[in-house]
């Protein structure tokens, strides 16, 4: 599949930007093995900060075992049961191996990049993701947790991505004119 279809209808990079959301339902149905190998793709296509990626890691998590345990520990964190996952049945885990003593800024940008790019895959499908990062950093504080991500030594998880089937629909966004405060100099 060269170029992505949303219900047999090829979309453009402007209909995914402006339909791409955060979803939160989802059906428990995982993307197909092409849609998801189409997601990894996408990952494998972004930028990365000066070109390092043999210091990115994807990990594909579909054992439910793993996804409860991520919840389980983000309900401990916050005092009461919640549910950051949402029910996705795929987490896709983003791990760097940081260059210096603590993960970086341009290291954690390229993580977000690689997630974006996924989101915007998923988007194009017509399947529901949702950026992850607080359950991912808290998760990251039990080695227990760590230990099932089975991500190579010296990595660190940093944050990921849900996906999984939905019944959503991605209607178009009005995006308001400079909904983020826009100054031009020059």
């Amino acid at each position: 599949m060269s170029r992505l279809k949303k219900k047999g209808v090829y979309m453009n990079i402007f209909d995914i930007l402006y339909s791409r959301k955060s979803v939160r339902s989802y059906t428990g149905k995982s993307p197909s093995e092409e849609q998801l190998q189409e997601i990894l793709k996408a990952a494998w296509a972004s930028p990365v900060a000066r070109a390092r990626f043999s210091d990115m890691h994807l990990t594909v998590i579909k054992d439910q075992r793993i996804l409860h345990a991520i919840e389980e520990n983000m309900s401990r964190v916050v005092g009461e049961e919640v549910h950051p996952l949402y029910g996705a049945p795929v987490l896709i885990l983003v791990s760097v191996r940081p260059a210096q003593k603590e993960v970086a800024n341009n290291e954690y940008s390229s993580a977000a990049m690689i997630v974006h790019n996924m989101a915007l895959a998923a988007t194009a499908m017509g399947l529901g993701s949702c950026d992850i990062w607080g359950s991912i950093q808290a998760a990251n504080g039990q080695a227990d947790i760590v230990d099932m991500y089975k991500i190579p030594k010296d990595f660190v998880a940093c944050c990921g991505i849900v996906i999984g089937e939905t019944d959503e629909t991605f209607p178009m966004r009005d995006i308001p004119k400079e909904k983020i405060s826009t100054d031009y100099i020059g």
